[in-house]
């Protein structure tokens, strides 16, 4: 009698565990099965009989893409909170340079100077680069001429030295130096970006007003509410009003100034202050004396 009570607690223990195993595989489980398109939909979750994007996912133009809380920089969001960095950038939102000439496999054959997000090559006196970019020629023609980034020849057999992009011959004729981009081009960054020029080349940073962000599923520039971060200069009797780009200052009611300094409206007396004032002006009025 005892050993079949066990067993029919152990069939009854082993039914009630599929059917939790069953039951939490209905709740979180993602779609794999391929859609009519022949490829599974990431982010799609099934939840019961419905199916919705799952956590850490959100639904755009009826697809499901992933939620990044830190924007990827210079890549791509993923996963969720993973980004995917462009070639050249590391780190988990894609903000660090990596240094290519620091590299163990250097990727050029002579110089190598690191840019943001990328690299330049460069030749030793007397070499000129080769056309893949990467390469230095032996030029016996360039040696006398001594020129700091390698030399080109004409089809008349003329030599000159030769500057990389994003820099210029010197008044020498020999060394390069660098060519500032933000002044040569005012539209060299897109809308709400500032140029900052770098040896060799520049970088687009948000103005003031700005933070970078991802705006309408791309990295962009995007205004910063500084009344909802606190980083405004209003007084504490005043209201913030956020613009694009910067915010106002507006006194409340009770008080009037220029927003960043509100000063207490001193309250109009009602009638009855004003005659009890003036007849006590009367009683207390000082008796002239008689001549």
């Amino acid at each position: 009698m005892i050993e079949i009570s066990q067993r029919v607690f152990a069939v009854m223990v082993h039914f009630i565990m599929l059917s939790l195993a069953h039951h939490q595989n209905s709740l979180h489980r993602s779609v794999k099965e391929p859609q009519p398109g022949g490829h599974a939909l990431p982010g799609l979750c099934s939840y019961g009989q419905t199916t919705s994007c799952c956590l850490g996912w959100r639904g755009v133009n009826g697809m499901c893409q992933p939620l990044c809380k830190k924007a990827c920089v210079n890549g791509k969001c993923v996963g969720p909170d993973k980004c995917f960095c462009s070639t050249g950038y590391k780190g988990p939102q894609c903000d660090q340079d990596v240094n290519e000439c620091g590299l163990l496999r250097r990727p050029c054959s002579q110089r190598c100077m690191n840019t943001y997000g990328s690299y330049r090559c460069y030749c030793e006196p007397g070499y000129t680069l080769s056309a893949d970019g990467y390469t230095c020629i032996r030029e016996a023609a360039c040696f006398s001429l001594r020129c700091q980034f390698g030399c080109q020849m004409e089809g008349g057999g003329e030599v000159h030295c030769l500057c990389p992009p994003g820099l210029h011959l010197a008044a020498d004729n020999k060394t390069c130096e660098d060519v500032d981009e933000c002044q040569r081009d005012a539209d060299v960054c897109p809308p709400r970006r500032n140029c900052r020029n770098t040896y060799g080349s520049f970088v687009c940073v948000c103005r003031d007003g700005f933070v970078l962000g991802t705006l309408q599923g791309s990295v962009k520039c995007r205004d910063k509410d500084e009344c909802l971060t606190g980083s405004h200069q209003c007084s504490r009797h005043a209201q913030c009003v956020n613009t694009d780009g910067s915010y106002t200052c507006q006194c409340l009611e009770d008080y009037f100034g220029n927003g960043r300094t509100c000063w207490p409206r001193r309250a109009p007396q009602s009638k009855s202050v004003m005659y009890f004032n003036y007849k006590l002006s009367k009683r207390t009025k000082p008796v002239q004396p008689s001549s």
